[in-house]
């Protein structure tokens, strides 16, 4: 059974970052034996896969309006756990330079097409 560390902090992003391109991603750190700090950050440019898979770190950007970790996370825990169960922590090798994990990535755009479908039904018209 996965353990999953749950920062529930949502960062702020003004108005006027907002206008020059910030946004949020829900990240998600496989650290390894089971283990995984689920997140949101606020970054000014997209992340770069391979800089972040070098860090164990899989991203996924987030709408605007998405505002509650947790019950994002509950809705789609069935898969997230999954994910971080089957994930394994690699070393680099000649094959593979950039990535510090291996994981499912069938899995992976499992939990964010559920994080996609969470935050339609929690800001479409029954949720507003």
């Amino acid at each position: 059974m996965a353990t999953l560390q749950i920062e529930s902090d949502m960062p702020a992003i003004t108005p006027a970052q907002n206008l020059v391109g910030w946004h949020r991603e829900f990240c998600v750190e496989l650290l390894g034996a089971g283990h995984a700090r689920v997140f949101v950050r606020s970054v000014e440019q997209s992340s770069m896969k391979a800089a972040e898979l070098a860090r164990a770190i899989l991203f996924h950007r987030l709408d605007p309006r998405f505002s509650d970790v947790a019950a994002c996370v509950e809705s789609i825990r069935v898969d997230l756990e999954r994910l971080v169960d089957g994930a394994r922590r690699t070393s680099p090798s000649a094959d593979n330079l950039f990535s510090a994990v291996a994981y499912d990535s069938a899995l992976w755009e499992r939990v964010r097409s559920g994080i996609d479908r969470w935050a339609r039904r929690a800001h479409g018209p029954r949720g507003q």
